[in-house]
This record gives structure tokens, sequence and C-alpha cells, in this order.
């Protein structure tokens, strides 16, 4: 059989390895948007940019954005308002509720009885580590091995005889 390992080891990058590789990739970065530089300063003259900065600077559209900054600040003020009072409503209905319960255990006589078991190999299902369970064409069990305690003390049950017995011999299961 072919042994299929794929990660042989896993170790944390230390500090100094991860601030060079984020200096490097800031680097990378820096050259690579440097190489853009003339294609969107092309750009920004095709879609007027310089006609911004003449109405912006040379005959003095900055004071309009300035006059306009206050209809921006009421704005995200109103904004900020909306997210603020929703998130306020919603700490007051949810803030003290647990919404996440856990699942009571299932009695092993209601398992036994759902899938046509005895009451104590329900049980042993519920502490097996392992199981390996045979179904019938109709859905029905017809054989569960499994390992109860340990490796060494499989046991099957067998739906037809109704009883558990201990074997020795079962194959181990392939290790994922």
């Amino acid at each position: 059989m072919q042994d299929d390992t794929y990660i042989v080891s896993v170790k944390p990058v230390d500090k100094r390895n991860r601030a060079r590789d984020t200096v490097l990739t800031l680097v990378m970065w820096g050259i690579y948007i440097y190489l853009w530089i003339p294609l969107i300063t092309l750009a920004a003259w095709l879609l007027g940019f310089e006609r911004f900065y003449e109405v912006m600077i040379s005959y003095g559209g900055f004071t309009v954005v300035i006059g306009l900054m206050d209809v921006y600040g009421l704005t995200i003020i109103g904004i900020a308002i909306c997210v603020v009072s929703w998130s306020g409503i919603n700490y007051y209905r949810f803030h003290s509720k647990e919404r996440r319960y856990a699942v009571p255990a299932t009695d092993p006589k209601k398992i036994g009885e759902f899938f046509g078991l005895p009451e104590a190999e329900a049980a042993r299902v519920r502490t097996s580590r392992r199981l390996l369970i045979d179904l019938d064409q109709a859905g029905g069990i017809v054989e569960i091995s499994h390992n109860a305690t340990s490796p060494g003390t499989d046991q099957v049950y067998r739906a037809d005889s109704g009883a558990a017995a201990t074997s020795q011999s079962l194959p181990e299961a392939p290790v994922d």
C-alpha cells in the first residue's frame, strides 16, 4: 500500500522570517504600482483629472467642497445614529439570552427501539470508538462490529442472533 502523506511537518514561522516576508511583499507591491503609474496618469488625463485640478485649485472650487462638508457630515451622523440604535435594540433583545443549547443525550433504550437493537447493544454502540455497521437492502442493521474499550477487544453484534460475540480477528480500520 502506498503512503499518501502530504504534510510531513508543520512549523510556525518565527517573527524575523514573517517580518522579512512582509517587507518583501510591500516592496514588490510598491514596484508593481510604480510600473503602473504611466497608465494611471494617462487614464487620469483622459478622465479629466487635469480639469479637476484646474477647477478645484485655480478657480477656488475648494470652498464649494468645504461648503458641502456639513451635508456630508450630517449624512454620516445620520447613518451612525441608525447603526448605533439598531445595535442597541439588538443588544437589548439578545444580550442576556443564551440561544445555543446543548442537545440532551438520547437514552440508549430509545436508540435501541429506533434501530431495533437491544438496550445493552445500543449502550455499547454509544461508547464505541470505532463502528462498522452492515445494512441490508431495506436499510436495516444486519451486523455491528465495534471496538468497545481498547484495541483487541472487538465485538460483533448480529441482528439475526440478537447477541454480541467477542472476536479477536477483526481487521483494523485504516486511519485517515
